[in-house]
């Protein structure tokens, strides 16, 4: 967590908004940088006890720095994103009962109609594979699909 985010987090107050706001974009494109990726950091790290709270997060952020293109083009969508971030982890933790969340987690990505090999990421708590699920989900083309799921048994070998 990035001090901005610790500053962010600790707003109480109209009058702390607006000094937020006003030292944050003083500083520009590298202290909204760090606190996007604190943002991001946080639904990944987020669980049904945060959904609340993290909502909120998201909400006043949104509020005081709507136009994040005007520090970077690359963010156009950051706010779209982050909230679809949000709601697709919410709807995973709806599906999942509390019991089936232990364990390791996976996420595949595949396009069958590709060369590309498979992606998969294993060894996740199910909060980290549900954010990488979600945002392999952002941009989701025709062919391409994402698969979240739970590693029951598994058999490790490694090299010398």
């Amino acid at each position: 967590m990035t001090a901005w985010f610790e500053s962010f987090i600790r707003i109480s107050s109209p009058s702390e908004e607006l000094a937020f706001k006003d030292s944050i974009e003083d500083v520009g494109f590298s202290a909204v940088n760090q606190w996007i990726h604190s943002l991001h950091n946080t639904l990944k790290k987020m669980d049904e006890k945060e959904f609340v709270q993290v909502k909120q997060w998201l909400e006043l952020g949104k509020g005081l720095l709507p136009n994040l293109k005007s520090f970077s083009p690359s963010w156009e969508e950051t706010w779209n994103d982050l909230f679809h971030i949000y709601h697709l982890k919410v709807d995973f933790y709806s599906k999942i009962s509390m019991e089936e969340r232990n364990g390791e987690w996976q996420v595949l990505y595949d396009n069958h109609f590709s060369t590309d090999g498979i992606v998969c990421h294993s060894n996740n708590s199910f909060a980290e594979a549900t954010y990488l699920a979600a945002k392999y989900q952002l941009h989701l083309k025709k062919a391409e699909y994402v698969k979240l799921q739970k590693v029951v048994t598994s058999i490790v070998s490694k090299g010398n």
